[in-house]
């Protein structure tokens, strides 16, 4: 899942949104480095990773790609569910899109201003940049998509042939967004079910 995925999934299991996007700046055990909420965020942002490479649909999904783009099919759906999300928006939050963002955004921001650790410069470069920048609105087009894979692959030379699975996602753009729904109501009652957990072994 990508920023708006994992964004919602945390609004849904009433988990802090902030720690959920600051997971992929952090190696290693996150505890002790940021406050116990920011912490949880972390980890459930890991846990829908795992789980959601554990599919039978995606293994599916990720047979669409050419061969020799597979290994970059996991990374390219992750971009698409955000797409699929904007798309299906509806189906799963009762708020309005935009009415979404702002909230998030208004919490994310004061979770950042009231974090009692410090947070890694590039994800506070990232997080600022995505919200100017209206990054997540913009997943509503299909077009996005080769832009931002395009982007990424630019990364290092290793991450090249990532620009070239946009096209994948287009041509079974359909495909993929009918498997979306089953994919994502199982990824957020596994992401439920952990958080359950997490509140548990919480003093």
């Amino acid at each position: 899942m990508n920023f708006l995925a994992h964004l919602h999934i945390a609004t849904e299991c009433q988990s802090q949104p902030m720690g959920n996007l600051l997971a992929d700046f952090v190696r290693g055990k996150p505890d002790g480095r940021f406050s116990e909420e920011t912490v949880d965020g972390v980890y459930l942002h890991r846990h829908v990773d795992s789980y959601i490479d554990s599919l039978d649909a995606i293994k599916r999904c990720r047979a669409l790609f050419p061969k020799h783009l597979y290994r970059f099919s996991a990374i390219a759906l992750d971009i698409f569910w955000d797409h699929a999300l904007t798309t299906q928006w509806q189906q799963f939050h009762h708020q309005p899109f935009t009415q979404f963002l702002l909230d998030t955004e208004h919490q994310s921001r004061s979770a950042i201003s009231h974090e009692p650790y410090p947070l890694p410069e590039h994800f506070l470069f990232m997080y600022d940049k995505m919200w100017k920048e209206q990054w997540l609105p913009s997943y509503q087009d299909i077009e996005t998509l080769p832009f931002v894979l395009k982007r990424m692959s630019m990364r290092s030379p290793r991450m090249g042939p990532l620009a070239d699975t946009a096209a994948t996602l287009v041509v079974h753009r359909d495909t993929l967004l009918d498997e979306f729904p089953a994919i994502y109501n199982d990824v957020l009652a596994s992401a439920k079910h952990f958080r359950k957990q997490q509140k548990e072994k919480r003093p």
